[in-house]
């Protein structure tokens, strides 16, 4: 017993040094060991708080008097009880301190992937909805580039009424390639005659039926199309991506409401036990809002 009083008294030459918190933990688990050797007698019987020189006052010293016993006795289980609170306050602090944390690193994770998906969105241009003369002139282009294993010389340029590659931009449109380029179009669109005539060599406009000139328009509409859709599926974002990213955002808003959720109990112990509630970082889902002091942030003690 005597040890742990001379324990006793060091923490008391040390409480200045220390936290509160710490102290008043320290204090309750040195108390209950004591409890524990000591059979939990009663106060007016516990060394702990009476030395050997209380127990031997004169028979007719006030300590005999009822009345003055029971106010001793009360004051002790006041003050025991105190300090049990205030460890419990402490405690439950520390709670709630980790759960803005929490909150704090949940946050931190969405922000991240908000930014991921802004960079996705960024990153491929726009997509192509209008053809313009420019666009259409690359669409011909294209074109023959993909068909240049049926121009005679191996060419693209062939198509448009020339046997370079390096060819003026101007040069490659609809109607260049119908005047040069008849014969492999004639070949996808025209009739089985056609296509027989078409293999045997050159064509003209004038040698078509009625059907494959009608058919001409569309081709010409394919050949846009088929450019814009090549474009597009290169500029496309990344759906699976951006998917994932935006799930990863909800789980950690899912996690925020939980912390704030968390830390609304703590708040709710400090008031059952009659302790200051101060303000803190905190998270409104319904706004999607995380409210962070400007100065230091994870407010949950005295500002």
């Amino acid at each position: 017993m005597e040890d742990l009083q001379s324990l006793m008294a060091c923490l008391d030459d040390i409480s200045g040094k220390i936290g509160d918190g710490m102290y008043l933990d320290m204090a309750d688990k040195l108390k209950r060991i004591h409890d524990k050797l000591n059979g939990d007698k009663p106060f007016h019987e516990d060394s702990f708080y009476y030395s050997d020189d209380d127990s031997e006052l004169d028979s007719n010293s006030d300590d005999d008097d009822d009345s003055d016993y029971e106010a001793h006795n009360e004051a002790a289980r006041e003050a025991d009880e105190r300090a049990r609170r205030e460890v419990s306050i402490q405690i439950i602090r520390d709670h709630l301190l980790d759960y803005v944390r929490s909150m704090h690193q949940a946050w931190a994770e969405v922000q991240k992937w908000e930014k991921e998906v802004k960079k996705e969105q960024a990153r491929a241009p726009p997509l192509i909805t209008r053809m313009t003369t420019a666009r259409k002139k690359r669409a011909i282009q294209r074109w023959c580039e993909k068909n240049v294993h049926c121009a005679t010389g191996g060419e693209a340029g062939e198509f448009v009424g020339h046997i370079t590659t390096t060819v003026p931009h101007s040069s490659w449109t609809w109607k260049n390639l119908v005047e040069n380029g008849l014969r492999t179009i004639v070949m996808e669109i025209g009739t089985d005659n056609e296509i027989v005539r078409a293999k045997r060599g050159f064509m003209c406009y004038d040698e078509l039926s009625l059907a494959t000139i009608q058919k001409l328009h569309a081709f010409e509409k394919k050949i846009y199309d088929d450019f814009k859709d090549e474009c597009n599926s290169l500029r496309s974002i990344n759906d699976t991506f951006i998917e994932n990213a935006k799930a990863n955002v909800c789980k950690y808003e899912e996690s925020m409401q939980r912390w704030e959720m968390c830390a609304r109990e703590e708040e709710n112990k400090l008031r059952r036990l009659g302790a200051r509630v101060y303000a803190r970082d905190s998270w409104d889902a319904e706004f999607r809002d995380f409210w962070v002091d400007d100065d230091d942030g994870l407010l949950v003690d005295d500002p």
